[in-house]
């Protein structure tokens, strides 16, 4: 069993954004992928730094506030510079729902992109972060750009 890493004496929970900022991260996913944001509803979005997390929304937040915590919900989306940025396990989680922007590889391209990490890659998609599928199943994240495609997997 790995060990689990201290909470910092500093720990607090995650703010809660505001509807602004809801409204850019949730459109993000919407425009990329065409998951609609109304998916998000039942959910609050949280952010730490550059880290966006997915927490069902309580009845009341109120007496979970005060708790040191490390970590809270599902990692969701990461702002990378000036991006956004999907994480592998939120698009395992919401990936299924989306319309557009996913790869279907071969298990063999699955492979090789595992293994080298980036492969000479064409298809007829906009340039940006995809989903990454094989045999049906979401693998996680990736890049698609100027004919190339990186893995974001895990």
């Amino acid at each position: 069993m790995g060990r689990r890493k201290k909470i910092h004496k500093e720990a607090k929970w995650p703010r809660v954004v505001s509807l602004e900022e809801r409204e850019e991260v949730l459109s993000f996913w919407e425009e990329r992928f065409g998951i609609p944001k109304e998916t998000f509803q039942d959910y609050l979005l949280l952010s730490t730094a550059k880290n966006y997390w997915l927490f069902i929304a309580p009845p009341d937040l109120r007496p979970l506030q005060n708790l040191k915590v490390q970590t809270v919900g599902l990692l969701f989306t990461r702002r990378v510079s000036r991006w956004l940025k999907p994480t592998s396990t939120a698009l395992q989680r919401f990936g299924h729902l989306a319309t557009k922007n996913v790869l279907e590889l071969s298990p063999s391209e699955l492979d090789r992109l595992r293994r080298e990490k980036r492969l000479p890659f064409e298809a007829e998609m906009e340039e940006g972060y995809v989903i990454i599928k094989c045999e049906g199943k979401v693998w996680g994240c990736g890049l698609y750009a100027q004919g190339k495609l990186i893995s974001f997997l895990p």
